[in-house]
């Protein structure tokens, strides 16, 4: 089974803006030139649920959100979502009873569908910096994969970013890191050849 394509190779940032009542419809999406915006209505959506329901869009068509990034909001909380989407998780704040401290937890049973769930009143920050901790709690062997890429990206000294980055946005969708690394050197090895062969000299006839 194919895992990677070249469709798929695709993220963008989502920025979600608060708009009002004016607006048709409780979430609007459009693109706007390499990034997306998402502008949805306090009164009639939660940033919680808006955050979700924009990249659900965005992933039925192929897109992954490489970061959420919220506008006109707290710093606190801009950082804090900002930090779950690049693990693909979204945030739920929560009154329940069950939930006494941030934690993530796979809602499904697909790996790739967590939420990480944070009591209301909960300081964003902190939960900001329980993040890593939570995440790799839920998700361990991802977590590790996503280590490796970080030391990788030093290494490189910033020569590969965009590549590392969108490998570990693959590994949070599909949770099959061999699969993904496999598929991506497949394809790695594909534009070189042709690259290879788009720069050959023509053979006399």
């Amino acid at each position: 089974m194919t895992l990677v394509s070249r469709e798929r190779l695709f993220a963008a940032p989502l920025h979600l803006h608060k708009g009002d009542a004016r607006q048709p419809l409780a979430i609007t999406l459009r693109r706007d030139g390499g990034h997306f915006v998402a502008t949805y209505d306090p009164e009639r959506a939660s940033l919680d649920t808006a955050a979700m329901l924009a990249r659900v869009r965005l992933s039925s068509e192929g897109i992954a959100v490489s970061e959420l990034i919220l506008v006109d909001h707290a710093p606190e909380l801009t950082a804090l979502y900002r930090g779950a989407s690049k693990l693909l998780l979204d945030v739920e704040v929560t009154s329940g009873p069950r939930i006494t401290e941030p934690v993530v937890r796979v809602i499904s049973q697909q790996p790739t569908q967590a939420v990480y769930f944070i009591p209301e009143g909960w300081d964003p920050s902190d939960a900001l910096d329980r993040l890593p901790a939570a995440f790799a709690t839920a998700r361990p062997e991802i977590a590790r994969y996503l280590q490796l890429i970080k030391e990788a990206k030093k290494e490189a000294g910033g020569k590969i970013d965009e590549a590392l980055d969108m490998m570990a946005v693959l590994i949070l969708e599909t949770d099959d890191p061999p699969g993904v690394i496999e598929e991506v050197a497949r394809i790695c090895r594909q534009v070189r050849s042709e690259r290879s062969t788009d720069g050959a000299p023509a053979k006399a006839a």
